[in-house]
């Protein structure tokens, strides 16, 4: 709170020992604003003790002071300043110390209603870590989410909201809100905060989002609408539409419902079916979705690797062979014969793009041995359109010399020789 209010009047604070009384009595208002906002730095940022090293005291540690008491006074007077801006910043710095009163929350309770942008929002922070849960509070911190659309401040106002949503069901319901709102960025908004805040969902409000997820105009907002029901644990909301999907649906609706299945991290054994076959299913649409969503699952079921084993040995596309390798990293379900697998399309794929991503899968799965090092330093030689000047700040570089420097052996031993293609391994009993 005092770090965004002091921002936006750009003020740098003097150090608490060059603070006088006359500094809050100045004549120059942004003299007396500087020094209250000193103070109350000093304050937030002090050592609660130091060591005095002297023999006479013994080496003892001191309490630090927190605001010198010849200028206690004069500080508590700021809140009765003639001038508006002073009487903020006294509020602002007797909050950023804990000391909340009846005239500090007056005046906040004022700039959070009828001040301007920066001092309403510093009032609703304020106000919020006190516990206040009124209308006007909430509001403000929603529209802050809705209006500046940063990073940080979206982070600021979703720890409030999380914090007042256990007391008050305010948050939710104005929130809700949002959710018809005509611009797609505040339904896509909507959603993320409420993925984020703690409380009970009432049906109503499933409902809405289930609708969003299945029937708004904007892919953005039916992503952030899967992902909130993900995050809320209300995946079994839809599940039956899914399967259903999956099972019976075009191709459209199975690439859009293996899509929510990724973003809302749901499967269970009678989605399996389904989702097995579009592994083998006709289209490439279908079969690119379901390498991706088993990776963002991370599902480590047998059935599921054995699919993505085959996809990327057999796949005519290249790009779908990649989509399987790094589902299999992702997953990191490191296994010999997947080893094994990873170091023949290094070997032997083609496409360059399915080499590199084996490369990146054989780092992930952290799958340091002699073999893999050899392998690795054989692209790296062998590589003709990889690695270039970049060569030398590729991971593949780094991950080979993190396993020992090469020996005079092991260079011998992966001199370019040529391609010879080899049949890709057999797993024993498939």
């Amino acid at each position: 709170v005092l770090d965004v209010w002091r921002k936006s009047l750009s003020v740098i604070p003097a150090f608490i020992s060059l603070v006088s009384p006359q500094d809050l009595a100045d004549v120059h208002i942004q003299n007396r604003v500087n020094a209250i906002l000193t103070c109350a730095t000093a304050v937030l940022e002090r050592p609660h003790e130091v060591h005095d090293a002297r023999i006479e005291t013994g080496g003892k540690n001191l309490e630090v002071e927190d605001i010198p008491k010849k200028i206690q006074p004069l500080l508590r007077n700021t809140l009765f300043d003639k001038d508006a801006h002073v009487r903020m910043a006294a509020a602002v710095g007797f909050y950023a110390m804990g000391e909340w009163n009846r005239v500090a929350r007056s005046i906040m309770t004022d700039a959070l209603i009828n001040g301007n942008s920066t001092d309403s929002w510093t009032a609703a922070q304020a106000l919020a870590m006190e516990g206040n849960i009124s209308f006007h509070v909430v509001k403000r911190i929603l529209t802050q989410i809705f209006e500046q659309q940063d990073d940080a401040t979206e982070d600021q106002a979703c720890l409030l909201l999380s914090r007042l949503s256990r007391q008050t069901g305010l948050v939710h319901c104005l929130l809700a809100s949002e959710l018809n709102s005509y611009q797609w960025k505040h339904r896509v908004l909507a959603c993320k905060t409420f993925s984020r805040i703690p409380g009970s969902v009432s049906q109503d409000l499933k409902n809405k989002i289930v609708q969003l997820m299945w029937t708004d105009w904007k892919f953005d907002v039916r992503q952030a609408a899967a992902k909130a029901l993900g995050h809320l644990e209300l995946g079994k909301e839809v599940h039956d539409q899914l399967r259903e999907k999956l099972k019976r649906g075009d191709v459209r609706m199975r690439v859009e419902a293996l899509s929510l299945i990724g973003w809302l991290k749901l499967m269970t054994a009678r989605l399996l079916p389904g989702f097995l076959k579009c592994f083998t299913d006709d289209f490439v649409a279908v079969r690119k979705e379901a390498c991706w969503a088993a990776g963002e699952l991370q599902i480590k079921e047998e059935m599921v690797l054995r699919c993505l084993f085959k996809i990327m040995q057999t796949d005519p596309l290249w790009k779908i062979k990649t989509l399987a390798i790094k589902a299999l990293g992702q997953i990191g379900e490191a296994s010999p014969y997947l080893k094994e697998l990873l170091l023949w399309a290094l070997h032997y794929e083609e496409d360059p793009g399915v080499r590199r991503e084996a490369c990146r899968s054989l780092i992930t799965l952290k799958m340091k041995d002699e073999t893999v090092r050899a392998t690795l330093l054989e692209r790296m030689i062998m590589e003709p359109n990889e690695m270039g000047e970049k060569k030398s700040r590729s991971p593949e570089t780094k991950f080979c010399f993190s396993l020992g420097t090469p020996t005079t052996t092991h260079l011998v031993s992966v001199r370019p020789t040529g391609y010879v293609y080899r049949s890709p391994p057999l797993k024993s009993g498939a």
